[in-house]
């Protein structure tokens, strides 16, 4: 082998060696994208549900440690079996509450779309480890060294279009985890209010003076009742019955404060949990009776209704070591005794 032989041997070396680390940059780059699917996807839909996050980081770190065919096929696997375990929480602890298809598109796009992609990479690292294998077997100094180069240009290749691919798949899942983030908020939102009025549902409300009573915060609970509701329905039908608890609702939403929360306890009866003592409580419910009652306008099947409409309210302070259901019932009573004096 003469000088200028070994001297360009050892240059095509030095560039495997130097395109070997940006395979090795790229690489991290994929494991970064894998580490982003637990962060962003399966740690915070477990939070949310209350459930232990499945993990692909035993996967993760095998590939790292010997990126071989099978530690890629391991880490897909680990993937698609984090993912399926996610689809399936959410649709065992929030089925029924809103429709969860747009959810399971976007868990079931984001796994398609890194396996495809690890699937590909895969498959071309794999011809280039082939090729280099073939080119260590040539004797020919000069046709050894001419398959090296060769190789080197395609992991060159390679290697760029990884980084270019990665950085794609990394806007890719922020796009998105940003819509599925989004999605399950609004998953959250649905499951905690009424459907016909908006107003926190039952069991919402439940939840929040439950926090409360835990916490030992003082409040009082007005309960609602609209008189002569059954009437509305019977006279102009139960259209016309929802269209009024629609502005009831939104009347009542524009005179609550920040930390007022109001809820539809069924029917005609609404409810809200006032943070403060009974004293102040007194107060805010006969300015709410005021602004409450009063007249009702609007427009269904072309005719315009009018209706007067009056509220009874029962209003009751919570007592240490009382529960919600006594509370209640003492607000309960307290509304049907307006009722009866009047």
């Amino acid at each position: 082998m003469s000088t200028r032989d070994f001297i360009s041997l050892r240059a095509s070396l030095e560039r495997a060696e130097l395109q070997h680390a940006l395979f090795r940059t790229a690489l991290h780059s994929y494991l970064e994208a894998l580490s982003g699917v637990e962060q962003h996807v399966l740690e915070p839909c477990a939070a949310k549900i209350g459930g232990r996050p499945p993990s692909v980081a035993p996967a993760r770190r095998r590939l790292a440690e010997d990126p071989c065919e099978q530690s890629f096929a391991e880490a897909r696997a680990g993937l698609k079996s984090a993912l399926e375990t996610t689809h399936e929480f959410i649709a065992r602890e929030l089925a029924g509450t809103v429709e969860l298809r747009e959810v399971v598109r976007l868990l079931e796009e984001t796994a398609g779309s890194l396996q495809r992609r690890s699937s590909r990479q895969e498959s071309r690292f794999l011809d280039v480890a082939s090729g280099l294998e073939r080119a260590a077997a040539r004797e020919d100094l000069r046709e050894l060294r001419q398959q090296i180069l060769v190789q080197i240009q395609r992991i060159t290749a390679l290697v760029d279009e990884m980084r270019q691919e990665n950085h794609q798949i990394i806007a890719e899942l922020e796009r998105e985890m940003h819509a599925y983030r989004r999605r399950l908020d609004e998953v959250e939102q649905a499951a905690q209010r009424d459907a016909l009025t908006g107003l926190a549902n039952r069991g919402s409300f439940e939840r929040r003076a439950a926090e409360f009573i835990q916490a030992g915060v003082p409040f009082s609970l007005l309960l609602i009742d609209l008189n002569h509701f059954k009437m509305v329905n019977d006279k102009h039908g139960h259209l016309a019955g929802d269209e009024l608890l629609r502005l009831f609702a939104a009347r009542l939403k524009r005179q609550l404060r920040a930390d007022d929360l109001a809820a539809r306890w069924g029917g005609d009866e609404f409810v809200i949990l006032l943070p403060c003592r009974l004293r102040d409580a007194m107060t805010r419910a006969r300015f709410l009776e005021q602004a409450l009652g009063g007249d009702y306008q609007f427009v269904l099947g072309g005719e315009t209704l009018r209706l007067r409409i009056g509220v009874a309210m029962g209003l009751a302070e919570h007592r240490e070591g009382e529960s919600l259901e006594q509370l209640l019932q003492r607000a309960d009573q307290a509304l049907y005794q307006r009722k009866a004096e009047r």
